[in-house]
């Protein structure tokens, strides 16, 4: 049974060095979110732009390695 647990998560916006190059949110403490966002959606920050993110753990291993994986229900900049 898949769990789904709901996260909201303040960091930095960048791109893994990974093959498909996810969006990853790497958060004050340091931890790293890969970012799934909804079909269509396209994300127009630059790269060191500060977010909030708030989405639900993907209980399913990534194949990029750079953290758990966070399905997207909004975002917003954080000032």
């Amino acid at each position: 049974m898949k769990h789904s647990f709901d996260v909201t998560a303040t960091g930095t916006l960048s791109r893994a060095e990974a093959e498909t190059q996810p969006l990853v949110l790497t958060t004050d403490t340091g931890a790293t979110w890969e970012l799934v966002l909804p079909p269509g959606w396209v994300v127009d920050v630059d790269p060191g732009a500060r977010l909030t993110v708030r989405g639900d753990v993907i209980d399913e291993p990534s194949s990029t390695q750079v953290g758990p994986r966070l399905r997207v229900r909004s975002l917003s900049r954080a000032d």
